[in-house]
């Protein structure tokens, strides 16, 4: 099967594989808050799974805050010890070696990687620098690798489309980085109806920011066709989780002083695959959990 990528508007990126056989899985990884350069992320794991969906010829999508970035405003949140030694070097910047690095370790997965979108981090770099880190680090992986990772926005729509000569079947992916707190009680579960009913069109909902690790199968909604015909549908929650450890030993640090809540490591895998019924709402097969790691 061919892939073929296309924004069909701003910030609504298509993803549609042609020539799809009917027993072929489309495998995915969505993430987000990786944070890669702080000390506390866990890059043996977030390596394992992007080898997973590489082995795969899967696509990845990292939906904000990649970066950490925080040694490099002053964040009140930031100790000295969450900075990583290997980006303090005399004569080079925080932020030029935070860009060397993520360049060079998303590199072997350059093919591999469908979209890069902004979270809070990205987004106050651009605030306090005027420089538009993530930007470079996408142009810079697609320049060096000759592909075409796509450029998302703090918030946007994915479709990933599956298709061959008897069949058409799309899957609505709507993402947003997230907002708010830790959400110690509810972890942030009250937002699905809310969110399920302020996006009808989306399959998918995926939301970050938080760190937390779960998901919502079936929230329900009622539907009316343009023909006047009532249905139900229903819409899949991801809250996409996080590679970085914040309360390690519970020693120290932003998340063990607000007392938050301790996350599982890693994001979800997602597989799609055509079935019988040409229906835009039956790409979706499984949505599994990345395996309970803390190493």
């Amino acid at each position: 099967m061919k892939l073929y990528v296309e924004e069909l508007s701003e910030n609504v990126h298509l993803f549609e594989y042609q020539g799809v056989r009917s027993s072929e899985l489309v495998s995915t990884l969505f993430c987000s808050d990786i944070h890669l350069d702080s000390i506390g992320c866990k890059r043996n794991i977030l390596k394992k799974h992007f080898d997973e969906i590489k082995d795969a010829n899967g696509l990845i999508f990292i939906f904000g805050d990649l970066l950490d970035v925080m040694g490099s405003y002053g964040d009140r949140r930031l100790q000295r010890e969450d900075i990583d030694p290997q980006f303090i070097q005399h004569g080079r910047t925080y932020l030029d070696l935070v860009a060397e690095y993520t360049i060079n370790f998303l590199k072997p997965y350059a093919q591999n990687i469908a979209l890069i979108s902004y979270g809070n981090h990205e987004k106050t770099i651009n605030k306090f620098h005027n420089h538009d880190i993530l930007r470079s680090i996408v142009w810079a992986l697609n320049l060096e690798n000759d592909v075409n990772i796509q450029l998302g926005a703090y918030s946007g729509w994915v479709f990933l489309r599956m298709k061959n000569k008897k069949a058409s079947q799309i899957c609505k992916i709507h993402y947003h980085h997230g907002f708010g707190g830790n959400a110690k009680r509810s972890k942030g579960m009250l937002d699905v109806q809310i969110e399920a009913m302020k996006y009808p069109d989306a399959n998918i909902l995926v939301r970050g920011h938080t760190h937390q690790k779960w998901y919502d199968p079936s929230t329900a909604r009622m539907r009316v066709s343009p023909n006047g015909r009532i249905y139900k549908d229903k819409v899949k929650y991801i809250q996409s989780g996080s590679y970085v450890d914040g309360i390690g030993t519970g020693k120290s640090g932003w998340a063990v002083e607000k007392n938050f809540n301790p996350t599982d490591i890693g994001g979800w895998f997602v597989d799609f695959k055509l079935k019988k019924s040409n229906s835009e709402q039956s790409i979706i097969t499984q949505i599994i959990e990345t395996p309970v790691e803390f190493f």
